[in-house]
Parts: C-alpha cells; structure tokens; sequence
C-alpha cells in the first residue's frame, strides 16, 4: 500500500513541456531548492545515490524531475493544499530503508522496488527508465530511483499508521 500519487501519462507529458520550456537545469535546480526545503532527508539519498553513478549532475536532473513529476500529480489529484505534497521522509523511514536493503540486499531490494513501481506507478517507472536509459551507469541510476520511490513509499506508510 501507498500513499503517494499515481503518475498519469498527461502529468509526464507535462512535465515533459515544463522540461522543454525552463531546461533541465532550471528545473533541476528548482527541485533541488523545493527537496532542501521540504524534505532534505530525501534530497540527502538523492545526492548521494547521483555522486554514486560518477555523473551525479547530469543524474541529478533525472531524479529533480521523478520528485517534481510526484508532485505535479500530487497538485493534479488534490483540491486540499494540505494533501498536495509528498511525504516527508524521516530520519527513521530513511533509517527503514536501509535496514531493508541491508536485510535484502541491494540487487533485490531494487527488483521488488520496481515490481511495486510497475504495479503502483508504471508512468513513473517509464519515465525512470526513459531518463537512466542514456547513462551507461543504467543499474546505478535506477536503483537510486528505486531508493527515493521506497523511501517515499516507506514514509506514506509511516504517516498512514499515525493517522490511525
């Protein structure tokens, strides 16, 4: 189960438009100010699994635009502003997180991260795919993918069962 928004193929397209329209870096930057913000925790996981693939830059964009993809959907699903934004990760659901990983392993701890990507959210996935496709650190680039979609997921479990 999750929490997070199910990215519909017109959000990507959208963000596809936002992408041409302001460049990659702009909108990198853009996620990169709105992670330090809103949840640094994450942007934390995100810098480092991108210095990890050795092009953490060009990687950056990517996982700027898989956030910023979250959200737009996020904005597109909610009339409440209150419901609009992301989970905020925890130094405890980070914590979460890497004891799966320690307790998986990384090769499956990634392949079930991307089985619920592809039954939960398979427009994000594509999008995913599509961006580390261009790198020839593929296997790096979407596992850090796989660490912000779990951490997110994670911390939308956390914040569930406080609601209850």
């Amino acid at each position: 189960m999750t929490l997070l928004p199910r990215v519909i193929e017109l959000t990507r397209e959208r963000l596809a438009r936002e992408f041409d329209d302001i460049g990659p870096c702009a909108l990198s930057a853009q996620a990169a100010t709105l992670l330090d913000a809103e949840n640094p925790e994450l942007l934390d996981i995100a810098r480092r699994c991108a210095r990890d693939t050795g092009e953490a830059d060009e990687v950056m964009v990517g996982f700027g635009a898989f956030y910023r993809l979250l959200i737009l959907e996020a904005r597109t699903i909610s009339t409440h502003p209150a419901f609009a934004a992301l989970p905020k990760v925890s130094p405890e659901s980070r914590d979460a997180l890497v004891h799966q990983i320690d307790a998986k392993g990384p090769e499956r701890f990634t392949a079930e991260a991307l089985d619920h990507m592809h039954q939960h959210n398979p427009e994000l996935l594509q999008m995913a795919h599509n961006f580390a496709s261009r790198f020839s650190t593929y296997p790096e680039v979407m596992q850090g993918f796989c660490l912000i979609y779990k951490a997110l997921v994670i911390q939308s479990v956390a914040d569930r069962r406080s609601l209850h």
